[in-house]
């Protein structure tokens, strides 16, 4: 007999009790407690069930991630960063129910008491047959442990067996047979280990794809990956359970693909034994290298290719009994499936998987979990080690320990030399190493890995004087104490039993440092692209050498990586093909076929690559451009998944070609970098006055047509239609030639004062003394008002600093010129992880020693009223010690309200506050200089405060 269930168990969520509504509940009162914290009252009467976190609460990025630690503190587990994503409690508290909370107990790896089963590679032929016998010999030893979920169970050789035979069963029992394909659109989790190994298990071709990061874009994902479906010829695809739905509506040319199915399903179907058969011949995997439109190029890899890489990291990383490794690196890209997950499988390394999306977030979780872990090997690209030195807070490393890290692989983009020097000082007090340092080399086409440097010897790099190496790619060494040298990082030599050469473009060998294209050959090596034989010709050249793409030089038998022939754009750790991009882009409506030129552009500031876009037209007005410039950012957003740093539309004949009329990308880029491309985009001087005169004319017609407009309007278009003659065309020309952002902002700053006298608007300071002898780093913040604040506050501060604007303000004519030009900052409202990641940039830029605007009401509306503040400018005033100016703006409402178009005369009064100083860091010390601000404007910005954001 059950006994009856009191009501105060179902209150409380025990036994019997409705813990659904409990769980739904206590996340409620979560969030309404933190509204209640960085709002007010009435931002949290607003938190319900179903409430919008992001539109009717006003919580922001950086709000959004303190919500998720405190939902981590009050279940007693780590949240994975999906629960970014989730606007309303109702989501979140479905999420939640997915796995039980528990208390977390697992605070340090405590290593197996005996060695793992040591396997006679030489006689195993498949990574099936790794498995099948690792788990009849050591069923029970853990192989992957969770960090991002404590409560998951490990996985055991023993489980991930079973399941995987299971999988495999049931995929052979519903019509997959040994050859097909099936494409893998998993996270990171038990589901894609399963079904990665099922797939093997049933003598098929696994073809990883990368899942998407948002299920609100199921269907735009879908239609970027169908291109690789189609290649693939997939027979099925393996997937989340959201996007099995809009995969049967999506399949489109993917002719071949006939199931669709989640891991779930297949183990429930599951109805025979499945054995463990297979050759080393067989294809095991399919890596695409391109993206996902164009012609994507796939690279498939047997099991011999993959086992003969493993074998050769293990040599080059000294594997023995006691290395423990940790990795958050996607198991959909090759670094993280090939050299982190499999190779652990093969040789019984003890490994931590982590969500990209749970570093990215927080980079010093996985720092802790190496320090947890105590894990000797693990493995990032460039970006990734810089992101952990401009992230990590002091704070967020007290007590960590890296001394047991001796592996720190850096590969799968360029290395910079700068980025190691960086965190090998940062994290020194930590008991990071540098000689742990491992910059690497390796390509999908090799499996993976290809040049090891010595373990423990740190990075080697070299300085190579400039002019000699730009005129005829010789490396010669630089003076000590030239300042214009370039570093080359050393990524050692080739792994055992792989070759290396470095020829010209006859096919010739070079000779020691003079760059060569970089070709390799080895038991690891691809056959050539699938179903695309011509890429497959064009690769190879007698003897077995396939090219690989990229430039190097060689020095005392080390390697050093200079570039990339095929000129792939590695941007943040994506790969990403300009041919591809400038297909995309040369399609939009305006655009040149043919002639656009994509390339990346090192970024210090990131560790990782900037994207551009040149691309020719023959339209000449200026809002024409910028509305084109527009159109192609946004069709390769959503072509690609990422949108570009930048992108210029030139006139005709600007992007390089050679005589037979291919791209010149090389130089492209060097006429970017010496901004020789702004001086040639704009047609002559004077089609540009017939132009500007042209505007005029359209602005004033447009005025007069209106009946009832006052004279005002009527002198307004008048004297904009003078100033578009007169100024706007030198103007536009100088802030195209000007080299730096500096001088680019002291001409916006003319340009405001200048259209602000057209307008009639006094502008009166109040305050001033207390910027006297107040120097940069300073965090200035100001209401938000109107559309005139920011031409006011750039006339009327008589400092230099960078103004926080919405990402979206790019796209606008002329305005989003002076934005690029002028290097202010933007910020991405609609995305979170983005907005995160812009907000750590804007931080960079403080502790760089620059002042920054921000705008924390994050918008404007018509009515009257001071909104709540978002934090982040305040959370990066903390974090980079910097004090926070308030400013408050009165009558700029007037002179121009939200939805008019057409200013008034009037004053505007500019209120300048004593400076605010940090106390500390952290979330506390954000949240007192939040208040503190906001209440110095509220006092004089004229303005009732609200209690709740509606813009």
């Amino acid at each position: 007999m059950v006994a009856p269930t009191s009501r105060a168990a179902r209150k409380r969520g025990e036994p019997g009790g409705d813990s659904s509504a409990v769980d739904e509940a206590r996340v409620v009162e979560i969030a309404r407690a933190l509204a209640l914290e960085v709002g007010t009252a009435r931002a949290a009467s607003a938190v319900s069930p179903t409430s919008s976190l992001e539109r009717d609460v006003g919580l922001g990025s950086l709000e959004r991630v303190e919500l998720l630690l405190r939902l981590e503190a009050a279940f007693s587990r780590e949240l994975g960063d999906r629960f970014l994503l989730l606007d309303t409690p109702r989501e979140i508290a479905l999420a939640l129910r997915e796995a039980p909370a528990v208390e977390r107990t697992a605070t340090a790896y405590v290593p197996e008491e005996q060695p793992a089963t040591r396997l006679n590679l030489a006689e195993v032929t498949t990574l099936v047959d790794v498995l099948r016998r690792r788990a009849e010999a050591e069923p029970l030893r853990v192989h992957v442990q969770f960090q991002d979920d404590p409560a998951a169970p490990p996985i055991t050789y023993g489980r991930l067996w079973e399941n995987a035979a299971r999988v495999g069963s049931a995929l052979a029992a519903r019509g997959v047979r040994p050859g097909d394909r099936v494409a893998i659109m998993l996270p990171t989790g038990h589901d894609f280990l399963e079904a990665f190994m099922g797939v093997l298990a049933a003598r098929a071709v696994a073809v990883p794809l990368y899942p998407p990061a948002r299920l609100d874009r199921i269907g735009e994902y879908l239609e970027r990956q169908s291109r690789i479906l189609a290649n693939a010829e997939a027979r099925a695809l393996i997937a989340m359970p959201e996007a099995i739905p809009v995969a049967r509506v999506l399949r489109g040319g993917a002719a071949a693909l006939k199931d669709m199915i989640t891991v779930d399903v297949l183990r429930k179907l599951a109805n025979a034994p499945i054995e463990a058969g297979g050759q080393a011949s067989d294809l095991a995997l399919i890596q695409y290298t391109s993206g996902s439109t164009g012609d994507p190029k796939g690279v498939p890899l047997t099991h011999a290719n993959l086992l003969a890489n493993i074998r050769a990291i293990a040599e080059g990383l000294e594997l023995g009994p006691n290395d423990v490794a940790v990795s958050w690196l996607p198991l959909y890209h090759d670094m993280g499936l090939i050299g982190m997950w499999l190779g652990s499988l093969v040789h019984a390394v003890p490994l931590t998987l982590m969500s990209p999306l749970a570093f990215l977030a927080r980079p010093e979780r996985w720092l802790w979990a190496i320090h947890q872990r105590r894990a000797t090997i693990s493995a990032a690209p460039n970006f990734a080690y810089e992101l952990c030195v401009r992230k990590v807070k002091p704070e967020a490393a007290r007590g960590l320990d890296l001394s047991s890290w001796r592996c720190a692989s850096n590969g799968s983009e360029s290395v910079s030399a700068g980025t190691l020097d960086r965190f090998s000082k940062r994290f020194a007090p930590n008991g990071f190493r540098r000689e742990a340092l491992m910059p690497v080399y390796g390509l999908a086409e090799s499996s993976v890995a290809l040049c090891f440097p010595p373990v423990g010897r740190g990075p080697v790099i070299d300085r190579v004087a400039r002019e000699p190496y730009a005129r005829d790619h010789t490396a010669v060494s630089a003076e000590p104490n030239d300042a214009s040298a370039l570093s080359f990082v050393s990524v050692g030599r080739p792994l055992p039993e792989h070759e290396v050469r470095l020829v010209d473009d006859r096919g010739k060998d070079v000779p020691d440092r003079v760059v060569g294209r970089l070709l390799f050959r080895g038991p690891s090596c691809t056959a050539g692209y699938f179903r695309n034989p011509a890429a497959t010709a064009r690769a190879f050249s007698p003897g077995g050498w396939m090219d690989s793409g990229d430039l190097a030089y060689r020095s005392q038998g080390e390697l050093f990586i200079t570039g990339r022939v095929k000129d792939v754009i590695i941007k943040g750790g994506q790969h990403l093909i300009p041919q591809e991009i400038e297909e995309v882009a040369g399609d939009v409506h305006g655009v040149r076929k043919g002639c656009v030129a994509a390339f990346g552009v090192a970024d210090e500031s990131t560790g990782t690559e900037r994207l551009i876009i040149v691309a020719e037209s023959r339209l000449a007005a200026d809002e024409d451009r910028a509305r084109l410039e527009g159109e192609i950012l946004a069709s390769v957003a959503k072509a690609i998944g990422t949108p570009p740093d930048v992108v210029k539309v030139v006139a005709a004949g600007i992007v390089p070609k050679t005589p037979s009329g291919k791209l010149r990308r090389a130089a492209a880029r060097a006429a970017y970098l010496e901004q020789r491309l702004g001086a040639l985009t704009k047609p002559p001087f004077r089609l540009r006055i017939g132009m500007a005169v042209g505007k005029g004319a359209i602005v004033v017609h447009a005025a007069v047509r209106r009946v009832g407009r006052a004279v005002y309007a009527i002198y307004c278009a008048l004297a904009w239609a003078i100033a578009l003659v007169v100024l706007v065309p030198p103007l536009w020309l100088l802030v195209h030639l000007l080299r730096s952002a500096r001088a680019v902002r002291r001409v916006s700053r003319f340009a405001c004062r200048v259209a602000l006298a057209i307008t009639g608007c006094r502008v009166r300071v109040e305050g001033l003394e207390h910027l006297a002898g107040t120097k940069p780093p300073l965090v200035l913040v100001a209401n938000h008002t109107s559309y005139a604040d920011a031409p006011t506050l750039i006339v009327g501060l008589p400092l230099d600093f960078v103004l926080v604007a919405m990402a979206e303000m790019l796209r606008w004519p002329i305005v989003g010129t002076f934005v690029r030009r002028a290097a202010h900052p933007t910020v991405d409202r609609f995305h979170p992880q983005r907005s995160v990641a812009d907000a750590a940039a804007i931080a960079s830029r403080l502790r760089a020693g620059e002042a920054v605007l921000f705008f924390p009401e994050g918008g404007f509306a018509a009515t009257p009223g001071l909104h709540s503040f978002r934090l982040g400018a305040f959370e990066a005033a903390a974090s980079a010690h910097a004090p926070v100016v308030p400013i408050a703006l009165r009558g700029a409402r007037r002179v121009l309200r939200a939805g008019s178009r057409i200013p008034h005369p009037g004053r505007i009064d500019i209120w300048i506050g004593e400076p605010i100083a940090p106390d500390g860091e952290g979330w506390e010390a954000a949240l007192s200089l939040r208040d503190r601000a906001a209440d110095a404007i509220a006092a004089h910005c004229g303005e009732p405060r609200l209690n709740l954001s509606t813009s």
